[in-house]
C-alpha cells in the first residue's frame, strides 16, 4: 500500500471484481471474495482515522479510486461509500469505542440516512425502534450507522431550534435483517437488505449528533459533507466508464442485421461512442478539479469558502446527471442485444437511475450551489 497510490491497487481489483461479478448479483450480494479483498486493500476505510488503521486519503484518490472500482461493479464502489459515514463519524467517539468499532478493521459498514426511527431515551443512553428498508451491504457488516430521531414526551426532541437527528452505530448482530433484495432490478449486488430494531439499547456515546464535537479534530473529519458526498458521483461516473468500455468492445465486432453494415461504421453510432467518451472525461474533470482544491485546502488546515464547496457539490450533481443522460444515448445507439436483461448496457442503464435517485435526496445542495454562486447566503443545513 505504500508503495502503490489506491488507485492503482483498485486497478488491481478490477479483473477479480468483474470475475465475480454476475455471481454477486445471482447472490443479491457481494461474493465473499470480492468483500475480503476489497476490505484488505483498505477500501472501506478510506477516511477512516488513521489512529484506527484508517488511510485517510486525499479526496481526490479516493474519488478517482472510487471511480475505477465501480467501472468494474458499483455495487462495490456503493459498499465503500456506504463505509465513509461510519468512518467519519468515528473521529467523534473516544479511543475505547472507536477502537470497537474496528476492531475487525477491513469490514464494511451498514448505513441508512433515512430518518425514520425513533430513539426514546433512557438511563445511559436511547431505546432504538424502527426499520430502515434499505441498508447497503448490511450483512458484510459487523456494524451499522443508522439515521433516527431522538424523542422526548411530546414527540420529536429539538436540538438548536432542529429536530434531533442522529447517527446511532450498532452492532449488525443485534438488527433483524429481512431478505428484501433478491427482486431488485438493479444495484443487485448491494445486498441492500432490510433492518430493523426494537428497544435496541444505545449508549448515548453511539449516538452521535452532528453537534457533537471531535475527538480527532482534523480538517478532513470537520467538513465531513463535503467529503462523502461527492464520492456518490464517482461511483456514477464509474458506471459510465464500464457502460462506455462495455459498449465499444461490443460495437467493435457487431453487424447491423439492417443495414448489413457493421455498427462501428455507422455515423450515428460515431458520434454517440466519442460524445460517451468525451463526456465522461469532461465530468471526471471537472469532478477532479474541485477535489483537488479541497485537499489543498486541507493541506494547510484552511477553512473551504463557500464558492469551493459550491463548485464540489455543483459537479458532483452535474457528473450524475450527464452521466445518466450518455448511458441512456449508448443504451440506444448500441445493438439490440442491450435490450436483453442482464446485457452490460441494461445494467449500467437500470444501474445509474437507481444511483442518481439516491442522489437526488440531497438534491437541495445542488440548488443551493447556485445560489452560492449568484452571491447568496447559505441556508442549507449543514452547509
Amino acid at each position: 500500500m505504500q508503495e502503490e497510490s489506491i488507485v492503482d491497487v483498485a486497478r488491481t481489483l478490477k479483473p477479480l471484481i468483474v470475475e465475480q461479478r454476475n455471481a454477486g448479483e445471482k447472490r443479491a450480494r457481494l461474493m465473499p471474495e470480492v468483500v475480503e479483498a476489497v476490505g484488505k486493500a483498505g477500501f472501506f476505510r478510506l477516511f477512516a482515522p488513521q489512529e484506527v488503521g484508517g488511510l485517510e486519503v486525499s479526496l481526490t484518490d479516493a474519488f478517482a479510486a472510487t471511480v475505477e472500482i465501480s467501472s468494474a461493479d458499483p455495487a462495490v464502489g456503493w459498499y465503500m461509500v456506504n463505509s465513509m459515514g461510519a468512518c467519519m463519524m468515528s473521529a467523534k467517539l473516544p479511543e475505547e469505542q472507536r477502537n470497537t468499532l474496528f476492531a475487525e478493521p477491513d469490514r464494511n459498514f451498514g448505513f441508512s440516512a433515512v430518518a425514520l426511527a425513533r430513539a426514546k431515551p433512557t438511563e445511559g443512553g436511547f431505546l432504538l425502534n424502527g426499520s430502515w428498508p434499505v441498508v447497503t451491504g448490511c450483512e458484510d457488516s459487523k456494524w451499522c450507522a443508522l439515521m433516527g430521531m431522538a424523542t422526548d414526551g411530546e414527540g420529536i426532541r429539538m436540538l438548536n431550534g432542529r429536530p434531533d437527528v442522529r447517527f446511532f452505530l450498532v452492532p449488525t448482530a443485534e438488527l433483524k435483517i429481512s431478505q428484501t433484495w433478491q427482486n431488485a432490478a438493479a444495484m443487485r449486488g448491494t445486498g441492500s437488505n432490510q433492518a430493523d430494531a426494537e428497544n435496541l439499547f444505545v449508549p448515548d456515546v453511539m449516538a452521535v449528533s452532528p453537534a457533537d464535537e471531535l475527538v480527532i479534530n482534523r480538517p478532513v473529519f470537520r467538513t465531513s459533507g463535503i467529503v462523502t458526498l461527492p464520492i456518490f458521483a464517482a461511483v456514477a461516473i464509474g458506471v459510465l466508464k464500464g457502460a462506455l468500455e462495455s459498449a465499444t468492445t461490443e460495437i467493435k465486432a457487431k453487424v447491423s442485421s439492417m443495414t448489413g453494415k457493421a455498427l462501428k461504421d455507422q455515423v450515428e453510432t460515431q458520434i454517440a461512442v466519442a460524445d460517451a467518451d468525451a463526456a465522461m472525461r469532461a465530468i471526471l474533470a471537472g469532478c477532479l478539479a474541485a477535489t483537488r482544491q479541497v485537499d489543498a485546502r486541507f493541506a494547510v488546515d484552511e477553512a473551504l469558502s463557500d464558492e469551493e464547496k459550491a463548485a464540489v457539490y455543483a459537479s458532483g450533481f452535474y457528473a450524475g446527471d450527464v452521466a445518466r443522460q450518455v448511458i441512456s444515448n449508448l443504451y440506444t445507439k448500441g445493438s439490440r442485444a442491450a435490450f436483453m436483461q442482464g446485457h452490460a448496457l441494461e445494467r449500467s442503464l437500470a444501474n445509474i437511475h437507481a444511483i442518481i435517485s439516491a442522489i437526488d435526496a440531497r438534491r437541495s445542495l445542488h440548488h443551493a450551489s447556485g445560489g452560492i454562486l449568484l452571491g447568496n447566503k447559505p441556508t442549507e443545513p449543514g452547509w
